[in-house]
């Protein structure tokens, strides 16, 4: 990978190559790029000696000459030197000189750019600045030289060039105009150039942008709100963004969408315009059918906000069933965060200080409406009240909870979570409601029940599920028998005993032996570890997946890809696309469920150099250079082939170059026996399956 690039004095061109990129491997190089037959020309010699020499020994017109040179490095040390000097004169002549070579009447404007400040002088620039000249870059250094200097008795001039035949010049002449200053005259011809660019030309808009933040009151951005472009419009909104100026509430009634978008953002994101906010939060009943993007900083500035009738605002919001359930939901959690420190804001990410409230404010409105929230609420939004009241510490009662998880009709995610916020230990009517929930016909809702039953009744849930357990739904008995691990009672160890014994005689169902072995090395009972050992003993010691056997079966498709997707440590969707898109460092796995069995699957995932997919081994290629790469080949023809490393882009290298190609049997993935738990492993297999 080539880390740095440049020219050397001596006009070869050097580059830094960083060979191992984040894997360091001392094969770091810096490779030399020429043409022999140009290396000892005579414009290359005489390059070499000025760049090696010192240039505050020439004379200025000798400095003036090299300012043509074809040698950028020197041209630039010839401006240096001018400027040091203060040859005004000698710069201004040239810049002004129509016959003059081009690069060297840019470098002259620079280097008056860089000269100090000076009335007289500035005055002569005005005069005398070619911003009429028939090259178009001369036009466009001379605007921006009068930017540099800040040439107010320039901006008619600029003016002028907003309506040159190049872009370019009216980039320059914008940007100059904002730095020239307040200028109340120009601002009308900024607004036109917006008008007639109508936002086609990005850098255009930029520069008027930049324009007006420099030279328009903000008085006169904030009249622009009845503009009939909604360019314009646009445009005013984010240059008062910039001025962070109160103006930009002005627009908050657009008629434009983008418009309205864009004030709301000037007025939240970033530092925010903090004393317009509340204009925001106010928008919140009239403008909550716009775009997310917008609801969601509505929703937002309330929160922030945080007066009484905000929080109002909110929780009417989430009880108006018109609106998006996923609106509605972050209506709650705004609710939820009231009074958070540190808050992190909602929409940014950004941690913010929440302004001096009540902190108790959110709490008690809430209470006061919770029989209307619970009556307008199903499904996720129903869920997310359920969590809110647990934040806030608002007590639903065993009961109410219960109501909503035995109801059939009600949505499955609501249920889950009235399971998981039952509070009751020690209860009867919480147990006795929570083992018919176990008996429930959605796996998910038995799940649940078994896992808050055993909070419940840490001591008894064995016993209270002795009798129907193996009548259970898979997953419920896989997390009952998971559970088993945690208990002490002997009720408990009845059942893990008489699990084990199944499983030795070939009777338990394989989907439950992870469950029943995990949970039998968490008790260590006496008759367990025995088990145990004729379990060991049992399984093939020539097998390298033999003690992953128990993964096969039993997996949970939705954990699975969450393990495939988000599992920090084994990065799956860093080298394999599931969908077969993109840059595959390891094999495509589309379709993989179809093509290989579970045990191929478990073999690559935990003895990864035992199952290597054809072309993907760690192949090691010597160059005739002397470099070396290492990566798997791609596409290989007689001329061209394809390495694709274990990170950074792809490399097509030319056969002629190889000088020895040596193929590992090693695969690039590292075992993820050590990195996922057996129950990952035991989902991620059951996901690969459904590629």
């Amino acid at each position: 990978m080539a880390s740095a690039i440049n020219f050397g004095p001596d006009g070869s061109l050097y580059v830094a190559n960083w060979d191992g990129k984040w894997q360091p491997n001392e094969l770091g190089s810096i490779w030399v790029v020429d043409d022999p037959a140009l290396r000892k020309s005579e414009q290359r010699k005489q390059v070499a000696e000025l760049l090696r020499g010192d240039f505050g020994r020439h004379t200025n017109s000798f400095l003036v000459y090299l300012l043509a040179h074809t040698d950028q490095r020197i041209r630039l040390e010839a401006q240096f030197e001018l400027a040091k000097r203060d040859r005004f004169d000698e710069l201004l002549g040239l810049a002004t000189n129509p016959k003059g070579d081009r690069l060297a009447r840019v470098h002259a404007m620079w280097g008056l750019g860089q000269l100090a400040p000076d009335n007289q002088r500035d005055k002569r620039l005005v005069k005398r600045l070619p911003f009429a000249d028939k090259d178009p870059e001369i036009r466009a250094q001379a605007a921006k030289l009068a930017g540099t200097r800040a040439l107010k008795a320039a901006a008619p001039l600029l003016v002028d060039l907003l309506h040159d035949e190049s872009a370019r010049v009216q980039f320059h002449a914008a940007m100059a105009l904002g730095q020239v200053g307040n200028n109340n005259n120009t601002t009308s011809h900024l607004v036109a150039l917006l008008e007639r660019n109508n936002d086609s030309d990005a850098y255009i808009r930029h520069a008027a942008i930049m324009g007006l933040a420099g030279g328009a009151h903000p008085e006169q951005l904030a009249a622009l709100n009845s503009h009939d472009s909604a360019a314009v419009r646009s445009a005013a909104v984010v240059t008062l963004r910039r001025l962070r100026h109160t103006g930009a509430k002005a627009f908050l009634n657009d008629e434009s969408e983008w418009v309205l978008r864009e004030a709301v953002s000037a007025i939240h994101d970033d530092e925010s315009i903090l004393e317009s906010l509340p204009a925001v939060a106010n928008l919140l009943p009239d403008s909550s059918n716009e775009p997310e993007a917008i609801t969601r900083r509505l929703l937002s500035a309330n929160l922030r906000v945080g007066r009484p009738e905000n929080v109002e605002r909110l929780v009417d919001y989430a009880l108006d069933t018109t609106k998006s359930d996923a609106m509605r939901s972050e209506a709650l959690l705004c609710l939820r965060d009231w009074n958070r420190r540190p808050f992190v804001d909602r929409v940014e990410g950004r941690v913010r200080v929440l302004s001096k409230r009540d902190d108790g404010l959110a709490r008690r409105l809430v209470e006061a409406n919770l029989q209307k929230l619970f009556k307008a609420s199903d499904g996720e939004v129903l869920a997310e009240l359920i969590r809110l009241c647990e934040r806030l510490q608002i007590k639903l009662g065993a009961g109410p909870l219960l109501v909503i998880a035995q109801s059939d009709s009600q949505e499955l995610a609501a249920r889950v979570q009235a399971v998981q916020s039952i509070e009751g230990k020690g209860e009867e009517a919480v147990t006795r409601s929570l083992l018919d929930l176990t008996k429930n016909k959605e796996p998910q809702i038995q799940v649940t029940a078994i896992h808050k039953l055993a909070e419940v009744e840490p001591g008894q849930f064995a016993e209270q599920l002795y009798e129907g357990w193996s009548k259970l739904s898979e997953p419920a008995q896989q997390v009952f028998l998971s559970r088993l691990g945690e208990d002490t009672s002997d009720r408990g160890n009845e059942v893990l005993n008489k699990a084990f014994a199944l499983l030795l005689d070939g009777k338990l169902p394989k989907a439950l032996e992870l469950d029943v072995v995990t949970a039998a090395k968490a008790r260590r009972s006496g008759n367990l570890k025995q088990l145990l050992k004729r379990y060991e003993a049992g399984q093939p010691t020539q097998d390298a997946i033999a003690e992953y056997r128990a993964t096969l079966a039993g997996g949970d498709v939705v954990k699975g890809k969450h393990v495939y997707d988000n599992h920090v440590a084994a990065q799956c969707v860093r080298c394999h696309d599931g969908g077969g898109k993109g840059n595959q460092v390891g094999p495509e796995l589309v379709g993989i469920g179809k093509r290989v069995d579970k045990n191929y699957l478990l073999r690559s995932l935990v003895a990864p150099n035992a199952e290597i997919a054809n072309g993907f081994g760690v192949t090691v290629i010597e160059l005739a250079n002397g470099e070396t790469l290492v990566g798997r080949v791609g596409d290989r023809t007689d001329q061209i082939l394809t390495l694709i490393p274990p990170q950074g882009e792809s490399r097509k290298i030319a056969m002629d170059t190889v000088k020895k190609i040596t193929e590992s049997n090693t695969s690039v993935m590292p075992p993820m026996g050590p990195i996922l738990t057996k129950h990952e492993l035991r989902d991620l297999i059951a996901y690969l399956e459904t590629l």
